[in-house]
């Protein structure tokens, strides 16, 4: 079950405004996690991959952080573009911390349109199935480039293999082994708001695949961070 609350209602006093967040999860213990996390996105195409390449070598993520009123709450957080504006009917999914309602994510229910916090496309399962996928791509890829650069002429086949095999499984541990509790703690803030919002199996959302879905039935284009749900 979700820990998250909800809230509703009508956004007053917007104000947006640049600013840098760190979501890494681990990035306070292991600075290097920031470029591990980015290189496997970018190697796999990640939403996201050219922010979280920016955020290796800077404070945190260059995101839009915003401040408004809702159901007479002060709410407050971050995304990569704040696109709702005030008089739209929203939900707010987070956690409220004194007076202040930190938003995980917001939602119009009237278009089925969500902004959520950076790295947070899916939930649990979605993102263990994702991340398997793209690593045996990718270390398939590394292979092959490995057997190539192993390749001399007097050097044997099972050395050609035992040396691809090695690097390609360094290269696998240094980018998802290192970083697998960053992607799961993304994972799990989606799961977690899937649950609040009462999604048909949680685990499995994917919001990149819905907002393509709707995109190709013929909905508007949305900004990077902003999905359909």
């Amino acid at each position: 079950m979700s820990s998250y609350e909800i809230i509703e209602g009508v956004v007053e006093d917007l104000n947006i405004f640049d600013a840098d967040v760190n979501y890494l999860a681990n990035a306070e213990r292991n600075s290097r996690t920031a470029s591990i996390v980015s290189t496997l996105q970018a190697a796999v195409g990640s939403p996201g991959a050219v922010h979280s390449a920016q955020a290796a070598n800077s404070s945190g993520d260059p995101v839009e952080g915003f401040s408004m009123r809702v159901g007479g709450l002060k709410v407050e957080g971050s995304f990569w573009k704040v696109t709702f504006k005030n008089g739209d009917f929203i939900k707010v999914i987070g956690v409220k911390s004194g007076s202040i309602f930190n938003a995980i994510a917001v939602v119009i229910p009237e278009n089925r349109t969500i902004w959520m916090q950076p790295h947070c496309e899916r939930g649990v399962s979605a993102q263990r199935r994702y991340i398997f996928r793209n690593s045996v791509i990718f270390v398939a890829v590394i292979f092959a480039i490995s057997s190539f650069l192993f390749t001399l002429p007097n050097m044997q086949l099972w050395f050609y293999l035992l040396g691809a095999s090695i690097s390609s499984a360094v290269i696998l541990i240094a980018t998802v082994g290192m970083s697998w509790g960053d992607f799961m703690f993304f994972a799990n803030r989606m799961t977690g708001v899937a649950s609040a919002l009462k999604m048909d199996f949680p685990e499995n959302v994917n919001l990149t695949k819905s907002t393509k879905a709707k995109i190709k039935s013929g909905s508007p284009e949305l900004p990077m961070g902003v999905y359909y749900y």
